[in-house]
């Protein structure tokens, strides 16, 4: 068989191997997304306190606003952790198709460092996930203590 023709093939084999990790590239694509959102409510939510802060005279009413934007900051403490970690996933997960194309244009053995570079991807995936579970659970306990709801009328 023609070399050009034995190249041309192996690239197809190459792109094949690559579109898992490009797949991977959208779920945590998706992922920002989903975080991106929480952080959004968790801003609007600080920003509608800080108003009431703002004209409210009632020292029990302030200070139970004050302790909702505390656990207001720490959720979105945890969210920008989730995020920097999976853009960060995200970048390593590009890294390895990036060496997947250069491994075979040099013909370079780069399995260990491409395999190094999705092991850490997945550990940096692993951390983001733990991060946002963390952020729900204070966001759960948050709406158990009835801060989240407390100046909303039931009876509406």
């Amino acid at each position: 068989m023609n070399n050009e023709v034995i190249n041309i093939l192996t690239m197809a084999k190459v792109i094949q191997t690559a579109v898992a990790p490009v797949f991977l590239i959208t779920g945590i694509a998706a992922t920002l997304g989903v975080l991106s959102n929480r952080l959004a409510r968790i801003t609007d939510r600080a920003r509608q306190l800080e108003r009431k802060l703002k004209v409210s005279t009632d020292e029990e009413f302030n200070t139970s606003l004050t302790t909702e934007l505390r656990a207001l900051l720490k959720r979105s403490r945890f969210i920008h952790i989730a995020f920097s970690l999976s853009v960060l996933s995200a970048v390593l997960v590009c890294a390895v198709v990036m060496l997947l194309f250069l491994s075979h244009i040099q013909a370079v053995n780069l399995g260990v460092t491409i395999g190094s570079c999705f092991v850490g991807a997945m550990a940096l995936l692993i951390c983001a996930f733990m991060s946002l579970l963390g952020e729900v659970f204070l966001a759960t306990r948050s709406m158990r203590r009835g801060m989240i709801f407390a100046d909303i009328d039931i009876n509406d």
